[in-house]
């Protein structure tokens, strides 16, 4: 595998407390290896906050895993500000297994899994009974990295999202890089893949029911605490069809955080409230964003993507706060553009501030209501999904009336509901995949060139990188690459 034999042969940690930008840095000064560092439970305490730290790269939270699923869907259309650049080819599903963009995806993934591995395989030997809640802080949250990874990748290089599916899934990685550098694993199936990160998640909730401190504060929840594994476990039990799991979970986390009034909402997305947010991924000046190459305020000032029309369609422009917490029509930091063009400014900046930096909310209650209808829905339990639907309308949707669906109009409804609530938060291209729908880009012009996607194309799913191919025999292609 080339990850182990070639990318972390050293099993680098990045200190995320005092290293300059995670994404551009190519020589860190402040680095810790197996032979110079782990000499106290400390230092897998700032090994598992280099970790953290490589979720800002653009493999993982400051695009691939934010960003890219909606510029790849039906959400965004291509502006003429757009660029030819990497991203080009994903945008238009041209993508094959030398793309740069779906071998660092990989590698970038793997990166952060044999950065948790260093500190869930080494804490132990540095746990004591007087350490042991500090040790299960640590520990925690890094097999909840670990198994989010993996589910991470599991969306984008695998057919197939079922539970039991015996389909390939995607190498399992539980061991340090450096201690196995010639290790050359095969792709796990998909029952396989779900098996370790139900797993490590279970794990993860046990140890952080029990911890020495609170992981995170009311105004910033940038930790995984036992909040955030539960929002994890309710998002992946509903891709795995594990809809009474999805409930489940879902519901603990609805209790443990309400909804965001009106009034809070828009304060999420300039980081002024951690209301309803789960976990978010911290981005600092200088450290890129999640929403920068769908919209770049700062300098350039280039919007080379717009809400596509029928995503503006979907909502209610007046009443919906998410519409203008969302887009703005015409919007730019220096002269206006058209008023037919909605820029999304969702990631606009912290504050008042306009670099297109903000944290990114890779979970919300928003999302644990829009869960917890749909397996209600494919449950049986129509009343139930309703209710919820209804729910996450009134606290969006001023003077909202309750709707009344049943039957296809009710799961027509909560699909719709995604698309609005989780607009530009890297759910899209998955809906869209794992529901087995179409994409139909609507006013569809250049510089995009492909305008609709079937859903037995092959491009659903992402090739294993050429590079991968030829450094592990044992590692096969997916079809149609």
């Amino acid at each position: 595998m080339k990850l182990l034999k070639y990318a972390l042969a050293s099993s680098v940690i990045f200190v995320a407390t005092s290293c300059a930008n995670i994404v551009n840095e190519v020589n860190p000064t402040h680095i810790l290896d197996t032979s110079n560092a782990f000499k106290t439970i400390e230092n897998y305490e700032a090994a598992l906050n280099g970790a953290y730290a490589q979720l800002r790269s653009v493999n993982a939270y400051g695009r691939n895993q934010s960003s890219i699923p909606d510029m790849m869907s039906d959400n965004l259309k291509e502006s003429p500000e757009n660029l030819p650049q990497g991203t080009r080819g994903m945008v238009d599903w041209v993508y094959a297994a030398d793309n740069g963009e779906v071998a660092n995806g990989w590698l970038g993934l793997y990166t952060i899994i044999n950065s948790a591995n260093v500190v869930i395989n080494g804490i132990d030997a540095f746990t004591t009974p007087a350490n042991q809640r500090t040790a299960n802080r640590i520990k925690g949250q890094a097999l909840a990295l670990r198994g989010w990874l993996h589910f991470d990748l599991l969306k984008w290089y695998a057919n197939s999202y079922d539970r039991n599916s015996n389909e390939p899934g995607v190498p399992v990685m539980t061991t340090v890089s450096s201690t196995n550098p010639n290790a050359r694993p095969a792709r796990a199936s998909v029952k396989e893949v779900y098996d370790r990160i139900f797993n490590d998640l279970n794990e993860a909730l046990r140890l952080l029911s029990d911890v020495d401190r609170a992981i995170n504060t009311a105004s910033r929840r940038v930790n995984i605490d036992a909040i955030a594994v539960n929002a994890m476990l309710a998002r992946i039990s509903l891709y795995a069809g594990l809809h009474t799991d999805a409930i489940r979970f879902a519901t603990t986390v609805i209790n443990a955080l309400p909804l965001a009034t009106r009034a809070q909402f828009p304060a999420i997305w300039r980081d002024e409230t951690a209301a309803e947010v789960a976990w978010a991924i911290r981005f600092n000046p200088g450290e890129g964003g999640p929403a920068l190459e769908v919209y770049s305020p700062a300098g350039n000032d280039r919007a080379s993507f717009d809400a596509s029309p029928d995503m503006v369609a979907l909502y209610d422009r007046i009443n919906d706060i998410r519409f203008n917490s969302y887009m703005a029509a015409g919007f730019s930091t220096r002269a206006p553009r058209p008023a037919t063009r909605f820029i999304p400014i969702k990631y606009l900046g912290k504050g008042n501030n306009r670099d297109g930096v903000t944290d990114f909310k890779v979970l919300r209650t928003g999302e644990m209501y829009l869960i917890r209808a749909e397996a209600r829905q494919r449950s049986g339990d129509a009343a139930g999904a309703l209710q919820d639907l209804n729910t996450l309308r009134a606290a969006r949707i001023q003077g909202f009336v309750p709707g009344t669906e049943t039957g296809a109009a009710l799961t027509q409804a909560i699909a719709d509901e995604r698309r609005r609530e989780l607009f530009l938060e890297g759910h899209r291209w998955f809906d869209l995949k794992r529901t087995t729908r179409t994409i139909n880009r609507q006013n569809c012009t250049p510089p995009a060139t492909q305008c609709s996607l079937a859903p037995n194309s092959p491009r659903w799913t992402w090739p294993i990188p050429t590079a991968e191919l030829n450094a592990n025999p044992n590692i096969t292609q997916n079809p149609g690459y």
